[in-house]
């Protein structure tokens, strides 16, 4: 997957997840604060991450290593979610199940695209 195609692919993605989050917060009245908004970044942000530590590892001539990159970033974007939800409910406010949902939303959007262009790379000839 070319570098330009992912970014491209990225913003409609963002867009869309934005779109959604909107909507909730308007159309549904979910009072979420800045927590969907923090979880876009942050999906946003490691998306990038991992789209270039996959490429960087497709490259690699060593094809285990794309799988042990793939799983372990999967792995560890789970981890922080939960303690980005634990950390938001001890220290900042109540965690209710709106706030839940709109992290939700941003998480399966970016999974799902995540999963997308990891399963492109693993096909990818540098």
């Amino acid at each position: 997957m070319e570098i330009r195609s992912f970014y491209i692919w990225l913003g409609m993605v963002t867009l869309l997840d934005a779109g959604t989050l909107w909507s909730l917060y308007h159309f549904n009245n979910i009072q979420a604060g800045y927590f969907p908004l923090f979880g876009l970044v942050f999906f946003l942000v490691f998306c990038i991450i991992i789209f270039h530590l996959g490429r960087t590892s497709a490259m690699s001539p060593d094809r285990n290593r794309f799988t042990s990159v793939f799983m372990s970033m999967i792995f560890l974007k789970l981890v922080l979610t939960l303690i980005i939800v634990l950390t938001y409910d001890k220290f900042i406010t109540k965690v209710y199940l709106h706030h839940i949902v709109t992290f939700l939303v941003s998480y399966l959007y970016f999974t799902f695209y995540e999963v997308y262009f990891m399963s492109k790379l693993a096909r990818w000839k540098a």
